[in-house]
């Protein structure tokens, strides 16, 4: 298609009207949120913060990518009559995006968090601070001018090396459940004081740009802090007096009438706040910092505004920064060493303040490594800044991206080189385990001990996954541990239920319900103990839990995934493929273990099947259950020799070969209380040994279907029924 046969675009190229700019408008909007969502998807897939994504899909919008590859395009897209509409929404989303970081701000961060925190924290503002300005003293002559007064140009340096992004540390500390540990308390309190410190280093350095001068900004400081201290005394009282009537007229639940009380309330600040003469965003910071901190009012708060906010705005913010951004500008050797120059700076001043403090604190080397990594992540906040120091001409458009650079540079080396310092798996949290306290029956030889992980993914309605496991354990119960595993996922990077503290509420409340549902299965809870914790990935957090605890089975209950026509889709294909376990996946359809129960295997000689055929004698022994045996090859020697040793105890019928597997396979399932089947080493799309895909058998089985695939190396499932048995048949003879 020819550029000139949109005519939209083709109209917006030659100055469009009101309503083209509309339509324009629309489009640009749409485009943005669309690549916006792509690339933090696209980031998140490999590891990194959401925000990361959405700042790189802003910058691609801009001259630095599409304006380069697509120059005619991006001038019809972006034409420069359109840009002050999106700077108006853009202002609008820092502003409300503000309130939220205020209103996720929880003052308690700052108390009694000890003499390390409140050393680490002050090292973490002064130590970037004092190189930023040291680092103007160079960049000044090449990257400023004289009608930008130095004081200014070096004020700012240092108040844009301090910030720390609070909400992406807080979400890394989250999703690595670190946020319950020492370190990351430590680093909770120091993100918090430096949000408070930057933006108060910010606020004097505004009114010092605006006056001129140190003296000129007096007046301003000193009105800022007038109405700092009106909004932390009556503006909390008559938010608190607020939160008390909503809380008594509508269960805490906010109407919309209450909702566009508050929202006028914060406009009013943020006005008030750019009438002082420092910047709207503080006093829509300070708005939601001062709300009353009540978690039904909030949580309803933030969830009634972070959705436009975030998935809107936001994108909009990205996209105009990038459309600022022109890396095109740093052209020679020497501004790509300045460039250089102000990464290491903002490094060598977060990280290396932070972890020497915190090492001369008293932390040990790696977790002061840990906590400078963490303390050096920017992200959004530092675009926030850079873009009002651009905004009041204190930075030139070149120094801008350098500092663009930096933050994305910052920001997208936090989560590698924090697991290479701190790696999960060696470092994290441990899951809390609440049958481990006194009561708990201490673990039998792990040699011998038969253990079964078993994620439920809703405690509200997977009884059968736990009597199932149960039965897995039967009477070797004593010499048994069943972990039922409950994962709480996060919502998006931005989410309040992101933060720590309410991510802690939420895993306390799968706690309750998890126990709740141990409580209806298991008349002796002692030998389980339920976990619950907060994961970003549930499949590898599954695998490493399974890992962690020695699991001999992997439990999963079988659940529909949303696009897939593949019946064992969604979690359960990544956790057969990367578990270090055997895995079942179980389909309940009402399976009740007891004396008469029938289980039938489908046997082809694989090490699957095997496996199948353990997981099958181990729930017939003990409930008086009869095993059947689906031939389509002949029975192994081993095998054989493995059913010959419960013979005695069970009942165990080996069938005529198969003509028909998969047909005789669905027909004799009928007469059976449970199909235990064995897989192939790949799942999903290939084609099982019977020639057909296992998701066909699934679908036409109409009994309970127990689909097992073996690990290589994992433990025998009756070595310790065996064991047990032998060890009987010795006291008799004594």
């Amino acid at each position: 298609m020819a550029i000139a046969s949109s005519p939209i675009l083709a109209a917006a190229a030659a100055g469009p009207a009101d309503g083209q700019i509309v339509m324009l408008l629309l489009i640009q909007i749409a485009v943005i949120i669309a690549l916006s969502r792509a690339m933090g998807l696209l980031f998140k897939k490999i590891s990194q913060p959401l925000v990361i994504g959405e700042i790189v899909a802003g910058i691609m919008l801009g001259p630095s990518f599409f304006g380069m590859i697509a120059p005619e395009w991006s001038a019809m897209l972006f034409p420069p009559e359109t840009l002050p509409y999106l700077n108006i929404l853009a202002q609008v989303g820092l502003v409300f995006f503000m309130f939220l970081v205020g209103l996720e701000f929880n003052a308690d961060n700052l108390k009694g968090k000890g003499h390390a925190a409140v050393v680490v924290s002050h090292v973490s503002i002064i130590a970037p601070f004092f190189l930023g300005a040291l680092l103007a003293l160079y960049l000044y002559q090449s990257l400023s001018t004289s009608a930008v007064p130095f004081t200014s140009f070096a004020l700012f340096m240092g108040a844009a090396m301090s910030v720390t992004a609070f909400p992406v540390l807080a979400r890394i500390l989250t999703e690595r459940n670190l946020h319950r540990t020492y370190l990351g308390a430590i680093a909770i309190t120091c993100a918090a004081v430096d949000d408070v410190t930057a933006w108060c280093l910010l606020a004097f350095v505004i009114s010092v740009v605006r006056s001129g001068d140190v003296l000129g900004a007096v007046p301003t400081t000193l009105l800022a802090v007038v109405y700092i201290g009106f909004m932390l005394t009556v503006g909390r009282m008559l938010l608190a007096r607020l939160a008390d009537y909503v809380e008594k007229s509508s269960d805490g639940r906010l109407t919309q009438l209450w909702v566009a009380v508050i929202f006028i309330g914060l406009i009013a600040s943020a006005t008030i706040t750019e009438l002082i003469g420092i910047h709207n965003i503080f006093g829509a910071f300070l708005f939601g910092a001062v709300m009353p901190q009540r978690r039904i009012f909030v949580r309803d708060l933030a969830e009634k505004t972070e959705d436009f906010t975030v998935v809107f705005l936001l994108p909009i913010f990205f996209a105009y920064t990038g459309l600022r951004t022109q890396f095109g500008l740093l052209n020679n050797e020497a501004l790509w060493l300045d460039c250089a120059l102000v990464i290491f700076a903002a490094t060598l001043g977060k990280f290396g303040g932070t972890t020497l403090s915190a090492k001369l604190s008293g932390l040990e080397w790696r977790e002061a490594s840990a906590l400078g990594v963490l303390m050096n992540t920017r992200g959004l906040m530092e675009l926030i800044i850079l873009n009002i120091g651009l905004d009041l001409g204190v930075i030139s458009p070149a120094l801008f991206a350098m500092m663009v650079i930096m933050a994305l540079v910052t920001t997208f080396a936090t989560t590698p080189i924090l697991e290479w310092i701190y790696p999960l798996n060696r470092f994290g949290a441990p899951a809390a385990e609440p049958g481990s306290g006194e009561d708990a029956v201490a673990l039998a030889d792990p040699e011998t001990t038969y253990t079964i992980v078993v994620p439920v993914a809703n405690p509200s309605s997977q009884q059968g996954l736990l009597h199932l496991a149960r039965a897995l354990a039967g009477p070797a119960l004593p010499a048994a541990r069943i972990y039922p595993i409950h994962l709480v996922r996060l919502g998006d990077e931005y989410s309040y239920d992101s933060l720590p503290e309410q991510a802690e509420q939420l895993v306390e409340q799968s706690r309750t319900r998890l126990g709740a549902l141990v409580a209806r299965v298991f008349e002796d809870a002692r030998y389980v103990q339920p976990l619950s914790q907060v994961s970003d990935d549930v499949p590898a957090d599954i695998c490493r839990l399974a890992q962690k605890h020695s699991a001999d089975l992997v439990l999963l209950g079988w659940h529909r995934p949303t696009f897939s026509q593949d019946l064992l889709g969604g979690n359960v294909r990544p956790i057969l493929e990367a578990a270090c376990a055997d895995v079942a996946v179980y389909i309940d359809r009402g399976l009740t273990m007891g004396a008469g129960t029938r289980i039938a295997v489908p046997y082809s000689g694989t090490i699957h099947d095997r496996l199948a055929v353990e997981i099958a004698l181990r729930l017939a022994v003990g409930h008086n259950a009869a095993v059947r045996i689906l031939q389509t090859v002949p029975v192994s020697r081993e095998t054989r020799d493995l059913l010959v040793l419960f013979e005695q105890s069970i009942a165990i019928e080996i069938s005529p070969l198969l003509s028909d597997p998969l047909g005789d396979i669905v027909e004799a399932s009928r007469k059976h209380d449970l199909l235990v089947v064995g897989t192939s080493a790949q799942w999903g799309l290939d084609r099982h040994i019977f020639g057909k895909s296992t998701d066909e058998l699934a679908t036409r089985c109409q009994t309970s279907l127990l689909i097992v695939k073996h690990h290589k190396g994992a433990t025998p499932h009756l070595e310790n029924l065996l064991a047990a048995r032998a060890a009987v048949a010795v006291s008799a003879q004594e």
